[in-house]
């Protein structure tokens, strides 16, 4: 009989440049080498990083996303945004795309830092994909494929998330970077005023 895999996880922390403290949670199944690859997983406006991707439901033995990828022989991470879980919360932010982007980059210069400057590849949801998007475009050495999965709404005037379509989208690393025009939609779809807010452990406000 097999014995059941041991998937370990263990908590790190990214500091950025102007002090901010940024949590980072790993979770692999024996060989932190990352045999398969390594993932940076990049949450959405909701809430933070671990209960999104590190899920646990009694029952349901894939809630947890980190542990069905480790299991498979990835090094799989996930970092809480400033303002998220267990990061730096004390300053004023409404989490704007730009952060985000500084905060994947502190992210994985910190995995690297540990594990070898090998590129990364990224889930984002939500609006953590249009975070992971933009860091991909500004550090594209640092990232080997882009997987970005968000609700895009097709229609007007709908009120409820059943008229919304989800599109996953697995973008390579080597595709076409955006143009200007799409990355100033993205920064002013994040300031918007019905995402103003200041964001804590469940997000905006």
């Amino acid at each position: 009989m097999n014995k059941p895999l041991r998937i370990i996880g263990t908590e790190h922390w990214a500091h950025k440049d102007d002090g901010a403290k940024l949590f980072l949670w790993n979770k692999h199944a024996g060989d932190p080498s990352g045999p398969a690859g390594r993932i940076l997983f990049v949450h959405g406006s909701s809430m933070a990083s671990q209960p999104t991707f590190d899920l646990h439901v009694p029952g349901r033995p894939d809630s947890s996303v980190m542990d069905f990828f480790a299991a498979r022989g990835y090094d799989t991470w996930c970092v809480d945004m400033e303002g998220y879980g267990r990061s730096t919360k004390d300053r004023d932010n409404n989490a704007p795309i730009a952060m985000g982007a500084e905060d994947c980059f502190a992210g994985a210069s910190a995995i690297q830092k540990l594990r070898g400057k090998h590129p990364l590849m990224l889930y984002g949801i939500s609006s953590g994909a249009l975070r992971a998007a933009l860091f991909a475009q500004r550090h594209p050495e640092m990232v080997a494929r882009l997987a970005l999965d968000a609700m895009v709404w097709t229609g007007e005037g709908l009120s409820h998330a059943g008229g919304a379509e989800q599109t996953p989208a697995r973008v390579p690393g080597e595709g076409p970077p955006p143009d200007r025009s799409q990355i100033r939609a993205l920064h002013f779809r994040a300031r918007s005023p019905r995402h103003r807010g200041r964001c804590g452990d469940r997000g905006f406000r």
